[in-house]
């Protein structure tokens, strides 16, 4: 299907924009990364669900990416208490 590539495209150019949030010092807070990495999760699945394999594995892509930016800005948070 062409709407697989198209969405495993578009969601391949999120990957390396979160990069510089990955490495850098400045991180997004712990519940906006949380909240994401659900919200892509479940985005994940039901692209599974359709059978829309490239754009479910780039999807669990920036899942990962959400759930670092999450664990990152966790022991930020738990080594400033």
């Amino acid at each position: 299907m062409w709407q697989d590539t198209v969405i495993a495209l578009c969601q391949l150019a999120a990957v390396p924009a979160m990069l510089p949030s990955i490495f850098g010092k400045d991180k997004p807070a712990f519940k906006t990364s949380f909240i994401n990495m659900i919200i892509v999760s479940i985005i994940t699945f039901t692209l599974m669900t359709l059978k829309l394999w490239f754009s479910a594995v780039t999807a669990s892509l920036i899942a990962v990416c959400w759930a670092v930016l999450a664990f990152q800005k966790w022991r930020i948070d738990t080594t400033k208490k």
